[in-house]
């Protein structure tokens, strides 16, 4: 009995992804919010508290010609975190959102309150 043994194409080194994919982001987010891009603002969203920093949300393009852009979502440091780096903040898979889970039970700014009303501030968040 013969066995077939397929390969598959190798895979990207995840650290050299990763870098690439941090230095992009640093490049095109921190000129973003500091110029403040009224486009890609967030004002306020449904049920926030008053909060003392900078809210972007919208895509990246990564990819023109097949249409591929990636979704952000960049909480600034209030103003007086200083100095404030960079956190890029991914995971995924089924069931498992960055941004529905991620950002609003984990580490983002936010956590949705218990009967889902509004939010409140996440003592534990990274922003600040």
């Amino acid at each position: 009995m013969r066995t077939m043994t397929r390969r598959l194409p190798p895979a990207p080194a995840p650290a050299a992804a990763v870098a690439v994919l941090l230095a992009a982001l640093t490049c095109l987010l921190r000129p973003a919010a500091a110029s403040g891009h009224a486009a890609d603002r967030i004002a306020r969203l449904p049920g926030q508290p008053a909060v003392d920093f900078d809210m972007y949300s919208g895509y990246i393009t990564v990819d023109e010609a097949a249409g591929r852009s990636l979704f952000y979502l960049l909480q600034e440091a209030p103003e007086d975190a200083q100095p404030a780096p960079l956190v890029l903040w991914l995971n995924g898979g089924p069931g498992c959102s960055s941004v529905a889970y991620g950002a609003s039970e984990e580490l983002g700014a936010f956590r949705v309150t218990p009967r889902g009303a509004g939010l409140v501030l996440n003592e534990y968040r990274w922003n600040k």
